[in-house]
């Protein structure tokens, strides 16, 4: 009989875990407020019994749980342009699942007139939470941000999986980060507040003196922390734009997962898909996409194209109108994002924003372009006694939102930082370590209270954005007689909508469907030039126009009218009667 060895690491990882679990209930979720699955269950089901919503699963994760789908809309769904919003795309980033579900339920509870008559020509489709397995970290104790799902991979190639991840050493039912003073580390102490940290600068010839790590042990006793957390795969690096090929999380191929396949495939199947709304980190509607020149000639498209950039820039103008703000961090590189994909491989007007980002306060608002005044002092470890720290120069902006985080957690009394205290690490003896740091979460989801108002400001944004798809519409049609029995019909079609039939991008990767037109012949009508259908070249937005003719042969007696009609699956159709006018022969 084979008796496993418990080494001691992994004994001293197990009792830490018990007490923070005995001291923090799972049930209590980091953020009160926020759903979790069952919740979440619930309130889909919920939004499924509208008469203007179907709910649908779109396949089932390792952890057992559907990955919802809401369609909402009037007549038929799939039969017209539609407006796919994803949300909490990065997990920890709750408050896109939140935001999702709240806008669906106003879709489908709050629908006056001006909501019911978009919903009679847009349908939307909503997926709150692609990746609702890692999402659940946000109500299990010890609180961890966690990206990956539930796939076994080992990451340390040690053959063993999940051995090695983060331990709540303090028992506080947090997951935070451990600081050690390193001669070789990357980190030094911020000159105004000591409990921030930020990167050294060898341009200024500065010198790292800590090393960042997540909390935790050796678990595994490899002479390395943290390295084979649980679960595999984040779903949000998972998509093939700039794939990070055995990347962190990134998974063993492309699209690998139940979730990302999930997804991918809906939209693949769906195209009617217009345009893609996400709730991410990689946001470029506060941050808009540029334009890189001497990238626009190169085979593989890897920045925005030139004549989308016009539109990206309106339509980010829009968002910011509709929520009332101008700031927020920078985005994100996203290697493998689901944004990035949308509009690179996908071809559709691809839109992604935070929801929310802790505001400036007042004195970060004063503080900029501003040199710090104030003395920032820290102890001495020789003397024991307080060294005035130098504030680097104005331009100098590293940690300048870790700063304002706590600034605004002490504003609002929220309770987001855990003080910096010394910890004997087994790892680290003789080295002076400490714990604390930001908690998880706080940074990227607001307090509970704020989720309601946000909703109401993504809805006017997704107003405007349905308003902005393209509309079909057709102007002259127009029968020439030119004797014989032979007509000339010539049509004109029209885009009334703002945004054109499709992206730049979609017309190169190939992947929307193109605009169509066709003019039906009934019996005895004939053809004389040309195909009865033809594909028509992109339409730009704002009126853009083309023209259509035929030569056709109409018999004696024949139709009185021939009808032409326009369509795309992400745009819409428009049909008219064009009537064949026949001169009255004199008795």
């Amino acid at each position: 009989m084979h008796i496993p060895t418990i080494r001691p690491a992994a004994m001293f990882a197990q009792f830490i875990s018990l007490l923070a679990a005995a001291s923090l209930s799972a049930s209590e979720p980091a953020i009160q407020g926020y759903a979790d699955f069952a919740q979440f269950e619930s309130q889909m089901e919920s939004i499924g019994r509208s008469d203007l919503a179907e709910l649908e699963s779109l396949g089932r994760t390792l952890g057992g749980r559907p990955i919802y789908l809401l369609k909402i809309g009037a007549g038929q769904l799939d039969k017209k342009p539609a407006i796919l919003i994803v949300g909490s795309v990065h997990p920890p980033h709750v408050l896109g699942s939140e935001l999702a579900v709240r806008l669906a339920r106003r879709l489908t509870e709050q629908a006056d007139q001006g909501v019911r008559g978009m919903l009679d020509r847009v349908t939307f489709y909503i997926i709150p939470r692609p990746a609702p397995d890692a999402m659940e970290a946000l109500f299990q104790s010890p609180f961890h941000a966690r990206v990956r799902n539930q796939r076994c991979v080992d990451d340390d190639g040690d053959g063993r999986v999940d051995e090695d991840g983060p331990d709540d050493m303090n028992a506080d039912g947090w997951i935070t980060t451990l600081r050690v003073e390193d001669a070789a580390g990357e980190y030094l102490v911020h000159p105004k507040d000591n409990r921030v940290m930020i990167k050294a600068d060898a341009k200024q010839n500065e010198r790292g003196r800590y090393s960042l790590y997540t909390e935790g042990l050796d678990d595994d006793e490899d002479e390395q922390l943290n390295e084979d957390p649980p679960g595999g795969v984040a779903f949000d690096r998972n998509f093939t734009f700039q794939y990070p090929y055995f990347g962190d999380a990134a998974g063993p191929n492309q699209v690998s997962e139940i979730e990302s396949r999930a997804v991918a495939d809906f939209a693949f199947t769906h195209p009617n898909i217009a345009v893609i709304f996400a709730f991410a980190l990689q946001d470029n509607l506060m941050h808009p996409w540029k334009v890189d020149a001497s990238a626009e000639g190169q085979k593989l498209k890897t920045s925005l194209m030139a004549d989308d950039a016009s539109h990206y820039q309106r339509v980010a103008e829009q968002y910011r109108e509709a929520i009332g703000r101008k700031d927020a961090p920078e985005p994100e590189s996203g290697e493998g994002s689901f944004r990035h994909w949308a509009y690179f491989h996908f071809g559709r007007w691809s839109f992604a924003a935070r929801g929310w980002s802790i505001p400036k306060t007042e004195q970060a608002k004063k503080e900029q372009g501003a040199e710090a005044k104030e003395t920032v002092s820290e102890k001495s470890e020789e003397t024991g006694k307080e060294k005035p720290l130098p504030s680097g120069p104005s331009s100098d902006t590293r940690g300048s939102e870790d700063l304002n985080a706590l600034r605004w957690f002490k504003k609002h009394g929220i309770d987001g930082f855990v003080a910096w205290k010394p910890i004997d690490h087994p790892r680290f003896r003789g080295r002076k370590t400490e714990l604390g740091g930001f908690k998880p979460f706080m940074r990227l989801n607001p307090p509970a209270e704020e989720l309601d108002s946000l909703a109401e400001q993504h809805g006017r944004f997704l107003r405007m954005l349905a308003a902005d798809l393209p509309r079909l519409s057709i102007g002259q049609a127009e029968a020439e007689p030119r004797g014989g029995g032979i007509w000339r019909i010539v049509v004109a079609v029209a885009n009334d909508g703002a945004l054109p039939t499709m992206p730049k991008i979609g017309q190169i990767n190939g992947q929307p469907h193109p605009l169509q037109i066709e003019l039906t012949l009934p019996d005895g009508v004939a053809l004389i030039t040309g195909q009865a259908r033809v594909r028509l070249d992109p339409l730009p937005g704002g009126g853009g126009r083309a023209e259509q003719s035929w030569l056709v042969r109409v018999p004696e007696g024949g139709p009185k009218a021939l009808s032409v009609r326009v369509w795309g699956p992400s745009v819409g159709a428009a049909e008219k009667q064009v009537v064949l006018k026949r001169s009255r022969k004199k008795s």
